[in-house]
């Protein structure tokens, strides 16, 4: 690695990334402010059915972004495919906040998912490129910092009139793409160009003019030669070859964890699951700290990866993220059994799915849970906490730590893919589900897949911790 080099430029090159992040993250948030207050003002009506749609949308752009991500990472790099994603975003945006009727909603979220699910995987992977690998991981985890600033940004606005919030939510992508204009290429991609002088230049930017840089760049240009000498590798030999297969089957495990945790669905309809609780705590205060824990959490998960490592943090969230799921399952158990409660569209107790009432296996009082009222908010402050330790990072950074560099393109946004594909239909169908079956049996879901994760985490999860690319893909042989 580079002698005297500084982290303050890797640090400024980050921070411009991930303001796609933060970004991304006002697209995660956005629904569950915004929906809450079309149904108090009826301004556009939505069914259950269609606001699952509107929310669920921006995740299938995230789909069809990977697509373009896996040919233009490679073509014109991360830097670039980042500002030119900008553009389609702001579009986004000016959709929504003129959007007057149900198509307009569903193009606006569309438009915003697609750039912000490209955003969410160039980022962590420009900061694998640019990164020394004693700062990989905490720079890394960065992008999730970033993600829950945007959220907390509109749970900060949560009585903002949602179309003066979402205007607002302009601003950040259109600063990333001026931030990321003065930023330098990734070293390692100006190499695989053949522009040797023009990584120079970068690499000493990003080290600090003092570092001597000569012995990482030559360590660079044999990684970007081992890689082309391997060749492109193609969809059959990434799941046939074992150097690739584990850890793509390792990523997507971890992806699947992340989203079946619930995470996204939290997100997107937060203020309406406090609403749906009949708690008395005010459901604009529980969303801010909500976020706020993200944030502490984030920051916490940043300053102790280096140190922990990858592999007990992600036991430790998914425990307790199983934990949490069952405490919140537990108390919407006791809400659906309460004849006195008034239900709401995310928390019918007594009726059937052919619309016929049915006997309650128990009774609690209406002042039980009214005690009790406090549980969905410390609930999911320890859940947002625990997830923000270690799956809702870790599981990007490993998604491009894990992959050889000649397999990095396309693994590592088959994983982005699938991981927003799973979100898509989370966010889609659990609502209607949470009618369904009553949302106490959606929770206690979430935690059993987060039991069955932090088993996998424990027998199958390896730790890349301060770990060289070559040292990484020795492991996985």
């Amino acid at each position: 690695m580079s002698e005297g080099s500084s982290i303050l430029p890797q640090l400024i090159a980050t921070f411009g990334a991930t303001l796609g992040a933060f970004a991304l993250g006002t697209v995660v948030s956005w629904p569950s402010s915004a929906l809450l207050q079309m149904r108090s003002d009826g301004e556009i009506v939505l069914s259950t059915e269609q606001e699952g749609l509107v929310s669920a949308m921006a995740m299938l752009g995230a789909v069809f972004v990977q697509i373009v991500a896996a040919f233009a990472f490679p073509i014109i790099g991360k830097k670039w495919s980042l500002i030119g994603l900008v553009f389609p975003f702001i579009g986004g945006w000016v959709v929504l906040v003129l959007a007057s009727n149900y198509a307009m909603l569903l193009i606006g979220r569309f438009l915003t998912g697609f750039s912000g699910g490209a955003f969410v995987l160039a980022a962590p992977a420009y900061t694998a490129d640019i990164a020394e690998p004693k700062y990989r991981g905490a720079l890394g985890s960065t992008m999730q910092l970033m993600v829950n600033f945007g959220i907390l940004f509109n749970n900060v606005n949560c009585n903002t009139n949602w179309r003066v919030s979402t205007g607002l939510c302009i601003i950040f992508p259109a600063l990333m793409a001026v931030w990321m204009f003065f930023m330098p290429r990734s070293p390692i991609f100006l190499i695989s160009k053949g522009k040797t002088d023009e990584a120079r230049k970068s690499l000493q930017f990003l080290r600090g003019k003092n570092a001597n840089i000569e012995r990482e760049l030559e360590q660079i240009q044999e990684d970007v030669n081992q890689s082309q000498n391997i060749g492109n590798i193609g969809p059959m030999k990434l799941f046939t070859t074992k150097e690739y297969a584990k850890p793509i089957v390792i990523s997507m495990v971890l992806m699947f964890l992340q989203q079946l945790s619930g995470v996204l669905f939290i997100y997107s309809y937060l203020a309406l699951i406090f609403e749906s609780s009949g708690s008395s705590i005010d459901i604009c205060v529980s969303t801010i700290l909500v976020g706020a824990v993200q944030i502490v959490a984030s920051i916490i998960q940043t300053l102790i990866v280096e140190k922990f490592g990858r592999k007990p943090l992600l036991i430790i969230s998914d425990f307790f993220v199983c934990l949490s799921m069952v405490a919140v399952g537990i108390f919407f158990k006791m809400y659906e059994n309460c004849p006195d409660c008034q239900p709401t569209r995310l928390a019918s107790s007594t009726t059937s799915l052919n619309g016929t009432l049915i006997e309650a296996p128990f009774n609690v009082s209406e002042q039980t849970v009214s005690d009790i009222g406090w549980v969905p908010l410390v609930g999911l402050m320890v859940f947002v906490f625990f997830f923000m330790i270690g799956l809702g990072p870790l599981a990007w950074l490993l998604n491009v730590e894990l992959m050889p560099m000649e397999a990095r393109a396309f693994a590592s946004s088959f994983c982005a893919c699938f991981n927003w594909s799973l979100s898509f239909l989370v966010v889609l169908f659990i609502p209607s589900i949470g009618e369904a079956l009553n949302p106490s049996t959606v929770y206690f879901v979430f935690g059993a897949i987060a039991a069955a994760g932090t088993v996998f985490c424990i027998f199958m999860l390896p730790e890349t911790k301060g770990k060289t690319e070559e040292e990484i893909r020795k492991m996985l042989k």
